[in-house]
């Protein structure tokens, strides 16, 4: 799937969730601010800390976590989001600039705190999910933390597709490469990450009030302190 090209034209779409693929989620405002409480707290945010939002999107979300940050910088691989985000969005302390995920070494780093929320999915191999927690983590303060949050659960696979008709529309997405849902990601996965890159890892569920919760998990790593 070409996702730059896929979240490009997403930016062209009128509705705010549908930029950044949630939908049938309610009230936009009610559900975003429930979901910036979550990662705050699943991050502990204080007014000290340097947050990274990777895959920032339209930065909604970003915007509702800068006031708990003494400085926010939210990243996203389409350009045609950051624009959005940057015309939508302006206040203190708060940056968006366009990157890939993969490669966050140009960026200004430290970052005490990283959040990466309902789009690790899009990253379709274990090697590349591998890559962009090394590429965060390379930008990670000591005792930092990186939130991966409203990730499918590959143990709930057959929770989402519930029917034959799913199944078959699965397969043949991504037969075509349009597969819009990305890689179902086990959580034994998230663990072999944090091993190989000396990570700790917590495999938490999601609160049941949020929407995907049904078929999602979230993880936080922790970096050792030197």
């Amino acid at each position: 799937m070409n996702w730059e090209a896929f979240w490009d034209a997403k930016a062209q779409v009128g509705d705010k969730q549908a930029q950044v693929g949630r939908v049938g989620t309610g009230s936009q405002a009610g559900i975003e601010k429930r979901i910036a409480e979550h990662i705050a707290t699943r991050l502990d945010l204080q007014a000290t800390d340097r947050l990274l939002d990777v895959c920032c999107g339209n930065g909604d979300l970003t915007a509702l976590l800068a006031p708990r940050c003494a400085q926010t910088l939210g990243v996203d691989l389409s350009a045609q989001l950051i624009d959005l985000a940057k015309t939508t969005h302006a206040a203190e302390g708060l940056h968006f600039v366009r990157a890939d995920a993969r490669q966050l070494s140009g960026l200004n780093g430290p970052f005490t705190k990283m959040n990466l929320y309902f789009s690790f999915q899009y990253f379709e191999h274990f090697e590349t999910g591998l890559r962009v927690l090394a590429e965060m983590d390379s930008l990670l303060t000591p005792g930092g933390k990186i939130f991966i949050g409203d990730t499918p659960d590959a143990r709930r696979w057959f929770a989402y597709y519930n029917q034959p008709i799913k199944w078959l529309r699965y397969g043949y997405q991504k037969w075509k490469g349009k597969e819009p849902m990305g890689k179902f990601w086990h959580p034994n996965e998230f663990k072999k990450i944090a091993k190989s890159l000396g990570l700790q890892v917590e495999i938490l569920p999601e609160p049941a009030d949020l929407p995907y919760a049904w078929y999602r998990f979230d993880a936080v790593f922790t970096k050792k302190l030197a």
